[in-house]
């Protein structure tokens, strides 16, 4: 008998809960959004995307020939100025800051950022590459460094002779200390700074020695050098090549630095893929070296990708067919599917093809809006179940997100719900300041639950209800936009959810 009346309870719960959830689910809309998503169209969005190089291998290289198509270049996000030391400091405390200024002047108006390596051994010729010349030695390092006191080597590569300062040398330490205290008070924290690179060390930056005295930098001397850096930029952030970290170096002495520099809070580029040496010693990372850097670096730091300068990598013949869609025998597979899973390998924020704009736009018009979507974030509203009857501060508007690119984004965007009334149009904006994306990892969804704030005084009746994702970390600030058609999104960037009754 106690069995039986155990079982009418627990029945009777059920039928009460089914009851509950029937009622909940009638005062409930659910608006999906997968079947309306749009994965082709670029969507250039704050904090990731390509970069162009500019003034890179000397200060004519590279150049932007067409600004009409640089400007329509799909995702393009900064410009990076890799240049000698020489050229900005011919005389010591004399500085020329035009070849940096001139580029910030013609492009940050345009909403572009920059970032920067400034290096102190280069191993082309002047004009050009390094900024001084004595006696045919060439100098990336300013001669006067040199003058003052300062060791260092000549060697020779391609013909052509180039002075390598030692690295721990105390006056060019010291003298490198003043060049980046300018440096940083002059450009640390602006706005449209994306990152500085520390080049202070190695061929073009790159921290080794491949092409001169063939002696890797020690331990400490790449954290000495970091340091320096650290002292002065406290606002930007900082980049190492993955070079820097492992060139010539046992396994202990890479984990050594590269957990010395990520816990201070540098992150990591890799300027070798797609380098033929590399394609043929890493064919199973997709000439990546050292992938295991990259994670899990790449859940709190932007990394930066940068290709093979991209006339060799054809030169090689690594680069076939439209948009590289050529198998390469060699390698079996094609260009296009090497460099995308590089990328992704090591889940790159921002990507550099390396080369002329018109070049390689001309050439892979379609993988380069593929590879803009997919480097760092790219979000889709998968659903959003709101109450049909919404009270301010007591029902919820649950979103559904995903996040179909390789990263996370390293910002904190908010969330616009933007209300319309049906009967006199009267608009109002409710902001949640923290939409939760940071926590939206690559290729997972994710539930986040939101109370919209509504105004203490608003007209009550139905409204329809629109949102979008907004960037105010900047001024002016950025809309974030997402995968949806764009013939969903209006003309302030804002995308229908659907219709709701507002109760006071």
């Amino acid at each position: 008998m106690k069995f039986i009346f155990r079982a009418l309870a627990v029945l009777l719960l059920i039928q009460t809960c089914l009851v509950s959830c029937n009622v909940q689910n009638k005062k409930l809309n659910t608006i999906e959004f997968t079947q309306k998503w749009d994965s082709l169209r670029v969507l250039k969005n704050p904090h990731k995307g390509w970069y162009h190089h500019l003034l890179d291998n000397g200060i004519s290289k590279y150049q932007i020939t067409d600004d009409s198509l640089f400007y329509s270049f799909p995702g393009m996000d900064h410009l990076y100025l890799r240049l000698a030391w020489s050229y900005l400091e011919p005389e010591e405390g004399i500085f020329d800051w035009h070849y940096i200024d001139d580029v910030v002047e013609k492009y940050v108006p345009s909403g572009y950022g920059i970032s920067f390596r400034i290096t102190c051994k280069e191993t082309g010729t002047w004009p050009g590459s390094a900024g001084q010349q004595q006696n045919g030695v060439m100098y990336a390092t300013p001669v006067w460094v040199e003058k003052a006191g300062a060791k260092g080597t000549v060697t020779e590569a391609w013909g052509t002779r180039s002075w390598t300062p030692k690295w721990d040398d105390q006056v060019f330490l010291e003298k490198l200390d003043n060049f980046h205290r300018r440096f940083a008070e002059r450009y640390d924290g602006k706005p449209w700074v994306r990152y500085v690179d520390i080049g202070s060390i190695g061929e073009w930056g790159e921290g080794h020695t491949s092409f001169s005295t063939k002696v890797p930098p020690t331990p400490d001397e790449v954290i000495a050098h970091a340091d320096l850096h650290l002292k002065h930029y406290k606002n930007s952030q900082l980049v190492v090549t993955d070079d820097l970290l492992y060139y010539g170096k046992p396994k202990e002495d890479q984990l050594r630095l590269l957990e010395a520099v990520i816990s201070t809070g540098i992150t990591l580029r890799d300027d070798s893929p797609m380098v033929e040496w590399y394609l043929q010693q890493n064919a199973e990372t997709w000439s990546v070296s050292h992938p295991h850097f990259y994670d899990p670096l790449y859940l709190t730091k932007p990394i930066i990708f940068e290709l093979q300068h991209y006339h060799m990598v054809k030169r090689d013949g690594n680069w076939k067919g439209p948009n590289g869609s050529e198998v390469l025998p060699s390698l079996g597979y094609s260009a296009a599917e090497i460099m995308k899973n590089a990328i992704e390998t090591m889940r790159a924020t921002y990507i550099g093809y390396h080369g002329y704009a018109e070049e390689w736009l001309s050439d892979n018009p379609e993988l380069t809006k593929e590879l803009a979507n997919l480097c760092g974030y790219w979000y889709f509203p998968a659903s959003v179940t709101f109450p049909k009857k919404l009270k301010s501060g007591i029902n919820t508007i649950e979103m559904e997100w995903l996040n179909k690119g390789i990263a996370p984004a390293y910002h904190t965007f908010a969330l616009i719900f933007r209300f319309t009334s049906s009967i006199d149009g009267h608009t109002f904006d409710v902001v949640i300041e923290d939409s939760g994306n940071r926590n939206w990892l690559p290729g997972k969804k994710r539930k986040e639950q939101y109370i919209p704030d509504l105004p203490s005084a608003f007209q009550k009746g139905e409204y329809s209800v629109k949102f979008k994702l907004l960037d105010r970390s900047t001024d002016p600030q950025h809309e974030v936009k997402v995968g949806l058609k764009e013939t969903l999104i209006d003309g302030e960037g804002f995308a229908l959810i659907g219709q709701v009754t507002l109760q006071s």
